[in-house]
């Protein structure tokens, strides 16, 4: 009952600052925005009060978690579980709390999940995301101020749209428009804590003289030029104009890209929190968290406060990335040197179970008992006679992603955050291992024993079900290194081709089904990215034939009756697609496809490469004609065109050769990229990739069907490429004969 007045026979209840907490002069200890006490002043008088309407809400759910045993251990009303008694015990003491982490934020849960992560504790308070284009909207500086923008190559960057640019960290009345500008944010916001300083999400930062004075001109650890010193010197002026207006302010931004180290010659303003990107799980590997350690400590040594920005994603990855241990060592290690804030990258999974609810305790606590919270969450969240079967099946995926796969070819040393958008760590994973994952989860099922147990146990196998799939329907690379030596074996490989093809559509069905669960749901579905939607996994397999289908009449009519009867689409189109290949009657709608021309490089392609490595022309070996492209030294990447095709079905295949006697293999994929009118990447792409086979050519293809529009923005054209992803610098890959073909 809420009641503004004392109600006779009832305790009262105060929560926020009624006239008798303020009567009483009774406020949090605490000097966090989120801090909070709860107090019995009274045998029948209990307050709940914050230092904001915040703190003091964050305070009741304290109350209901201390005093009456309530667990939000999932989203949804399943999620939350409430333990039976006749009364509610609050002790004569005094409760005074308050996170240890200012800011408190993960991104990309939909209503529900943010509505859970709030009674778990979140709340950011810190801005500090890409924001400098709104400091100086093109719209209105470009005509204006062009001096506020870059020069780029010589010329100045005047920006048709918001991103693309940063500003000129010299130019004359940037720092007095930018504080006019910010002052005018806080008047119209006087709630707001912070304000983002945040650079823009590109590097195309300013080369003007007086810039390039202010720098030192050497690279930072990701080999870009380091901006850091230009940037905080421009930051803290802006910051040391606002604060004397508005004195308690604090200026997010990113330590990221240009700006990832710290500043060599100045020091970052005690208002300044700088956020430091870094996907934390890699510290798994003890060099890697050497190195981590060492970057937060240079980084402390300049400003006096950090932020932590971490990629902790649970969508797309297809198992669940589990690995609380990880971040209870490093949350309480950044907690002890300077990081104050945190904010994560998480597009939440719950199938990966305490993994979010562990990691918004540690954001509030970093010092908790992990283990202690862990096993709370296993007996409340199927009953205590599921716990040991519920903690197998978790600490399983924790041994999987902290000690087996930083030792895997997926594994990426460089780089700020793992590859989410290549599943190649499914491989990693046996079909004994996802058989005994099922079992632990059946029994913990089947031993719950109130109707909500059971539904959560349901609801974390159900999300299993996607994770099983998705690992059974993953081609490794057992099952393309070899092709047939016989027209039997060949044969064979037809007939258990289909099991995995059942499951990659499976897995596919349940991301769509999840779009309509609250909390099952893939913030990032599959079909987000070309390498995760896998809608050829298992199809694609049949490619180990191609010599088979040249040479064998029996082999090439089983191909031709899948063409006609498969009852899964992709392997009809790959099987048509199969056939013509060997027959050789396609027409490539790319030019050049067996890059016959050019002289170092192939006339009609341009280049892309993310971080370093070549791309060359080569006689040297060619699976048609004399020529093809070899692909040297390079993590990432590829050649590429880009077509305007009208919608409809298309193929994408090429051949691809890798030495004998490589060390390290990473992928080549085939992709159609639907791209819209701005360049933007739509998700949707056909594609495949394979780990290739040393010493032989081997045909790759993917097919699918392009449509007029995605996500409500016209498909303008497509690039189209093969890919080449997680290479070391020795690696060299040959490539030849690309072809994209209409189908319809």
């Amino acid at each position: 009952q809420i009641a503004t007045e004392r109600v006779d026979g009832m305790a009262a209840i105060h929560i926020g600052e009624t006239p008798y907490v303020i009567g009483e002069g009774i406020a949090p200890a605490g000097r966090d925005v989120d801090a909070y006490t709860i107090q019995v002043p009274a045998a029948d008088t209990v307050v709940i009060v914050g230092n904001s309407p915040s703190g003091t809400q964050l305070g009741v759910f304290g109350f209901l978690k201390r005093f009456v045993g309530v667990r939000w251990l999932l989203p949804g009303e399943n999620g939350r579980d409430v333990p039976a008694a006749q009364a509610i015990v609050v002790p004569d003491e005094t409760v005074s709390d308050e996170p240890a982490f200012m800011s408190r934020l993960f991104s990309g849960g939909r209503g529900i999940h943010n509505d859970w992560a709030l009674r778990n504790g979140m709340h950011g308070t810190v801005s500090f995301h890409h924001n400098l284009r709104n400091l100086f909207p093109f719209e209105e500086y470009a005509q204006t101020h062009p001096e506020f923008y870059p020069i780029v190559n010589g010329e100045r960057l005047i920006p048709t749209r918001e991103e693309g640019w940063q500003p000129c960290f010299s130019a004359e009345g940037s720092v007095e428009e930018a504080i006019r500008n910010i002052i005018a944010y806080f008047d119209a916001n006087p709630q707001a804590i912070s304000y983002s300083l945040g650079i823009n999400d590109n590097r195309n930062f300013c080369q003007c003289d007086d810039c390039l004075a202010k720098i030192t001109g050497e690279n930072n650890f990701l080999g870009l030029v380091d901006y850091s010193d230009a940037y905080f010197e421009w930051a803290n002026q802006i910051v040391e104009g606002v604060l004397k207006v508005y004195p308690d302010k604090y200026f997010g931004c990113l330590a990221y890209n240009n700006v990832v180290e710290p500043p060599t010659r100045v020091d970052v303003h005690p208002h300044i929190i700088p956020y430091m990107t870094y996907d934390r799980m890699k510290w798994a590997k003890p060099e890697i968290e050497e190195q981590g350690h060492a970057l937060t400590l240079e980084w402390a040594e300049k400003s006096p406060t950090l932020g932590w920005y971490d990629y902790i994603y649970g969508t797309p990855y297809a198992l669940p990335r589990y690995y609380p241990h990880r971040m209870a060592e490093y949350l309480s290690w950044g907690y002890d040197n300077g990081v104050r804030a945190l904010y994560a990258e998480a597009y939440p999974n719950f199938g990966e179970g305490p993994k979010l609810y562990a990691y918004l305790a540690l954001n509030w606590d970093p010092k908790l008992d992990i283990d202690a919270l862990l096993d709370d969450w296993f007996e409340r969240t199927c009953g205590p006679d599921s716990a040991d079967a519920l903690r197998s099946y978790y600490e399983f995926w924790e041994s999987f992603w902290t000690e087996r796969m930083p030792k895997s070819a997926w594994f990426t040393d460089q780089g700020q955050y793992l590859r989410f958008n290549s599943p190649n760590y499914l491989a990693e994973v046996t079909p004994e291992e996802i058989a005994q994952c099922r079992e632990w989860l059946e029994e913990a099922v089947a031993n719950a024993q109130t109707d909500k147990q059971r539904a959560r146990g349901e609801l974390l196998m159900r999300a299993f079900e996607y994770c099983e799939a998705s690992a059974l329907a993953y081609p490794r690379v057992t099952d393309t290194m070899a092709a047939p030596t016989s027209e039997q074996e060949a044969l064979a490989i037809l007939e258990g081709n289909f099991a995995p093809v059942a499951y990659a559509q499976k897995r596919l069905d349940l991301a769509l089904e999840f779009e309509n669960d609250p909390v099952l749901v893939h913030p990032l579905p599959p079909t987000r990215y070309a390498a995760t939607t896998g809608s050829d996994w298992g199809s694609n397999r049949m490619w180990q034939l191609y010599e088979g289908v040249k040479s064998s009449d029996a082999v090439r009519s089983r191909i031709e009756e899948i063409a006609e009867t498969s009852p899964f689409e992709m392997v009809r189109q790959n099987a048509s697609l199969l056939l013509k290949v060997t027959r050789g009657d396609m027409e490539a709608l790319n030019a050049n496809p067996s890059f016959e021309e050019g002289g170092d490089w192939a006339t009609g392609w341009s280049k892309w490469i993310a971080n370093s490595g070549a791309n060359y022309r080569t006689t040297e070996i060619a699976h048609t004609g004399e020529a093809s492209l070899c692909v040297d030294g390079m993590d990432r990447g590829g050649p590429n065109q880009s077509l305007v095709l009208e919608p409809g079905s298309y193929a994408v295949t090429a051949f691809v050769y890798v030495p004998e006697g490589q060390q390290t293999m990473g992928t080549v994929g085939v992709q159609i990229t639907p791209r819209d009118e701005t360049n933007t990447n739509l998700p949707g792409s056909i594609s495949s990739e394979i780990v290739p086979v040393q010493g032989r050519w081997q045909a790759i293809a993917a097919a699918g069907t392009l449509p007029a529009e995605i996500g409500g923005k016209k498909v303008t054209h497509a690039l189209v490429l093969p890919l080449v992803d997680g290479w070391d610098p020795d690696g060299k890959i040959y490539i030849d004969d690309f072809m994209v073909v209409k189908l319809d």
